[in-house]
């Protein structure tokens, strides 16, 4: 039965599309970066309790499925826009164990990721809106470090914009020896700043890959992964030069090389709309 902290605030959002959850899913390094850049509130908690919502509210829940009201005292908040009170409650949707209840049992440590709700009934608690149907993951010390560290790249200049969208243009130049190339690719990113992605080649060693994110490409350097840089190649560059540019065999050979080398972007669920 639902209690009244449900308020008008959780009314509304039962009465939009709950997120669902898929309880233990193992959520990757990207599915981590994607929440956590898309929630105003990052926090740690121990659930303290879940009401099992009424029929007459979760009348949409699929079979096997079950949304609760999830109440929980906050341990730590990694991302916040204000002071938080020292509880929260969300709706949490997802499959039922064996017995018909949430994976997750009383004191249970979570990492939440959402959205601050106004209302409630009570001024100690904090409502929230998952911002996805993962928006509620098993915490660990190392889930934590990991959302941590996005998020402190996500506070430097431009991290923001870095996602690939398209490739504007590109060239390829044979060095001053015989063997020696260098291919730039130029790159337009959601936020509009200037990115170019460089393929060395020396006769006798590995060809080399690096990224400059401004307009100085001689500063290009390697692509480190597990960064917001990385996220934006790996998940934002097409899987193919446009016709005109893949008419260079050699140039799309090293863009083929360079798309290689940064790896697949690692998405295993859909991010956060």
């Amino acid at each position: 039965m639902v209690r009244p902290l449900l308020s008008a605030c959780f009314l509304g959002a039962t009465a939009m599309a709950v997120p669902s959850s898929a309880g233990a899913t193992q959520l990757s390094w990207t599915d981590l970066a994607d929440l956590a850049l898309s929630s105003p509130v990052v926090v740690s908690a121990a659930v303290r309790r879940a009401d099992r919502v009424g029929r007459s509210e979760a009348s949409a829940v699929p079979p096997g499925q079950v949304r609760v009201l999830v109440r929980a005292d906050l341990k730590a908040a990694l991302k916040a826009p204000s002071l938080l009170p020292a509880a929260a409650a969300w709706l949490w949707q997802g499959p039922a164990d064996g017995r018909g209840r949430t994976p997750f049992g009383k004191a249970a440590p979570v990492l939440v990721f959402a959205v601050p709700l106004v209302g409630g009934s009570d001024p100690e608690t904090q409502p929230l809106r998952l911002v996805s149907p993962h928006g509620q993951v098993p915490w660990s010390a190392e889930t934590e470090a990991i959302v941590r560290d996005i998020l402190s790249q996500a506070i430097q200049p431009g991290a923001r914009e870095w996602m690939v969208t398209a490739i504007s243009d590109g060239f390829r130049t044979a060095g001053a020896i015989s063997g020696a190339s260098e291919s730039q690719f130029f790159l337009a990113t959601e936020g509009g700043k200037p990115m170019t992605l460089v393929v060395r080649r020396s006769p006798g060693v590995p060809a080399s890959v690096a990224v400059a994110t401004d307009d100085l490409v001689d500063r290009a350097a390697a692509v480190q992964p597990f960064t917001l840089v990385w996220r934006g190649l790996a998940c934002g560059l097409p899987e193919a030069l446009p016709a005109l540019l893949a008419q260079n065999p050699d140039l799309a050979d090293d863009y083929a090389l360079a798309r290689s080398s940064i790896g697949s972007c690692g998405r295993t669920v859909s991010p956060p709309r």
